[in-house]
């Protein structure tokens, strides 16, 4: 029993010491290749350039202007995934690479929408005179169905407030992520207004309306930091006497100048200064923003384009001057339907649509740089560039131009 039970404890340790029961160590040049990116499929498919590693790749992206980033994400699913991944604004933000980013929403007769995003063309296929410039569709994976009359841009998203299709309806809140291009909901306004504009003051949205079940006009803001709703009260003796909130005093337009929140009615021109929290009567000069839905402000002015014309409103002397210069810039007409302007990295952005009846419509651009002359206290216009964007179908129309930053 004695001799048998050494010989077992001898096989036990040949076992044990056999290459199949107890394998080699690997060697650290074994462990390198097998953790190279082309042994090991997984870290060769995390960045796009196999022969480069991530981390780099993400910061030379990073230093890309986004004006690229469609052609880019065409070049395979990895670099697809890259220039929506939250690492790679994060980076952005982190070394100062963020910039304006133009959206345009094309909405057709049923109050569908579509969103583009100002883009680059590749250099290879641009034709002599071209601007470079076109509109990318944006690759968003479901888009509410609601008109997108009341949208704002705040920081890297649009917010779209969207009218209640019957009474007894809230109207709901959808924010477009710029990032990755997916909708989500936010809180619903939290009164039944069904006639209403919305404007941005400090990263918060303002909105006034009508509500049908008080009979009274409505002012709420939206905190989109806390994603708090919170009433705007109109508790200054002036403005009640004027009856800001009655029935019948018709809200047209809002706009944010100054850090103050604009109403403009039928009758009268309203401003509430969050700080004070004070209502205050501005004058009726504003008023003839309610003809126009071709309106931006940029630098605390406010610019409004019809039928070709553009001015410019004077907060000082409260009336609407001409936009002097503008050389080279086409003539817009009403003919030319639907002027949009908008803002751009501190510049005036204005498309006009051109029909080509009954086929399609041409959707152009152009980009004007502003400068204030003190010497005349006037503002001039200097066009930078103009060309054609986009085709869209007959029943397309462009409805709102917004910047956002990333």
């Amino acid at each position: 029993m004695a001799s048998m039970s050494s010989r077992e404890k001898r096989r036990k340790r040949k076992r044990e010491a056999s290459p199949e029961s107890n394998p080699t160590p690997q060697s650290s040049s074994q462990r390198k290749r097998e953790a190279s990116p082309e042994s090991n499929p997984t870290a060769q498919s995390s960045s796009p350039i196999p022969s480069l590693p991530y981390d780099l790749v993400l910061l030379c992206v990073a230093r890309v202007s986004r004006l690229y980033y469609p052609t880019l994400s065409l070049v395979s699913k990895s670099f697809r995934s890259l220039v929506s991944s939250p690492e790679l604004y994060k980076t952005r933000s982190l070394f100062g690479f963020t910039e304006s980013c133009l959206y345009v929403c094309l909405q057709d007769l049923r109050g569908s929408s579509t969103w583009y995003t100002l883009c680059r063309k590749p250099d290879k296929t641009l034709k002599t005179g071209s601007s470079g410039y076109a509109l990318s569709k944006v690759p968003v994976p479901s888009s509410p169905i609601w008109r997108c009359s009341n949208v704002v841009a705040v920081g890297s998203n649009i917010y779209n407030i969207a009218f209640p299709r019957s009474l007894n309806v809230l109207p709901r809140v959808s924010i477009l992520d710029c990032k990755s291009h997916t909708w989500i909901e936010a809180p619903s306004l939290p009164v039944e207004l069904h006639s209403f504009s919305a404007s941005v003051v400090d990263h918060k949205i303002y909105v006034a309306g009508f509500d049908h079940r008080l009979k009274k006009n409505s002012f709420e803001v939206f905190d989109t930091e806390t994603q708090i709703w919170d009433s705007v009260s109109t508790g200054n003796t002036s403005v009640e006497r004027e009856g800001i909130e009655r029935e019948g005093m018709f809200i047209k337009k809002t706009i944010s100048i100054d850090g103050k929140f604009h109403v403009v009615t039928d009758e009268e021109v309203f401003a509430y200064d969050p700080k004070l929290a004070k209502w205050d009567m501005v004058g009726r000069g504003m008023r003839g923003l309610m003809y126009s839905e071709a309106y931006c402000v940029i630098g605390n002015v406010l610019y409004s384009a019809k039928e070709g014309v553009f001015k410019w409103y004077d907060t000082e002397r409260r009336t609407w001057k001409d936009l002097q210069g503008l050389v080279g810039l086409p003539k817009i007409t009403r003919h030319r339907e639907f002027i949009r302007l908008g803002y751009y990295g501190g510049k005036m952005v204005v498309f006009w649509v051109h029909v080509i009846w009954p086929y399609y419509k041409k959707i152009w651009c152009a980009e004007i740089s502003l400068e204030r002359r003190p010497d005349t206290s006037e503002i001039w216009g200097k066009v930078e560039w103009f060309d054609e964007l986009h085709k869209t179908k007959i029943f397309y129309h462009v409805e709102k131009v917004l910047s956002t930053t990333l």
